[in-house]
């Protein structure tokens, strides 16, 4: 037994261990044990004396075997002098400082595995909710398309809208083409009558300073104007005999009555 306690003594610390003895020391139900109890408790665990002896130090624990109080009913001596309680030093064992740390690390070690566990539980539960409960409820969405496919399509749709429109401006400038070629003809119409205008208002003020000069007849004309002139004479001659005989006829009708 002295080989194997040499032995286990011999071995370096086990942190946990000594860490599992100090909050088993600590215990309120432990700590009014003997301390008998609680080494003998601790080595069946499998802790050496050295740890078990870290341990009680850790725990704030007095090792001092317990005396059995002989003088219990006996009254306390006269003191002729002032008893005067004399603070024990600290003690400090070399790797108190080890196992603080370690308690550090085990708290930041826990709380990262606490972090990442629920951070997995979340996770989980979101993966779930959008895998099922989401496509169940809301039904399933559409993938979204990529930024190159929305461009070009609304390049194409850009350019069906602009065709009709470019053809709408071709058709309006072969409008206004046509509308400046009549305006074209147009105004060389109005030109042209103007100019008319000017011209007919000219020969109008012309005419009216300066009145026309008479016609003459020519010589071949002459003689068969001076015959029709004779010939209507004469049958205005002709006709005033006829009148006077006439009227003498009428004249003798009227006196053979008479002589009868």
């Amino acid at each position: 037994m002295t080989d194997q306690d040499a032995n286990n003594n011999t071995l370096p610390l086990r942190k946990d261990l000594v860490q599992t003895a100090v909050q088993f020391l600590k215990n309120p139900k432990v700590s009014q044990s003997p301390i008998d109890r609680k080494q003998q408790f601790l080595k069946k665990k499998g802790l050496t004396d050295e740890e078990i002896k870290v341990a009680f130090d850790l725990a704030s624990v007095d090792t001092a075997v317990e005396q059995p109080d002989v003088f219990q009913n006996q009254p306390p001596p006269p003191s002729l002098y002032t008893a005067v309680q004399i603070p024990q030093p600290a003690v400090y064992p070399y790797h108190l400082a080890d196992i603080s740390q370690l308690n550090v690390y085990q708290k930041i070690k826990e709380l990262f595995n606490l972090a990442a566990l629920i951070g997995a539980t979340v996770y989980c539960i979101y993966w779930f909710y959008k895998k099922f409960i989401r496509p169940f409820l809301f039904g399933r969405k559409k993938p979204k398309r990529s930024v190159e496919d929305a461009v070009s399509e609304l390049n194409e749709t850009i350019e069906r809208c602009a065709e009709p429109t470019k053809a709408s401006v071709l058709k309006m400038c072969e409008t206004v083409y046509d509308m400046k070629e009549q305006n074209r003809t147009v105004l060389s119409t109005v030109r042209e009558v103007k100019v008319d205008l000017v011209n007919l208002k000219a020969m109008l003020l012309s005419s009216r300073r300066f009145p026309t000069a008479p016609t003459s007849i020519p010589t071949w004309q002459l003689d068969t104007t001076n015959e029709t002139q004779e010939k209507a004479t004469e049958r205005e001659d002709d006709a005033g005999s006829g009148s006077n005989n006439s009227d003498s006829s009428l004249e003798m009708i009227r006196e053979e009555p008479a002589k009868e």
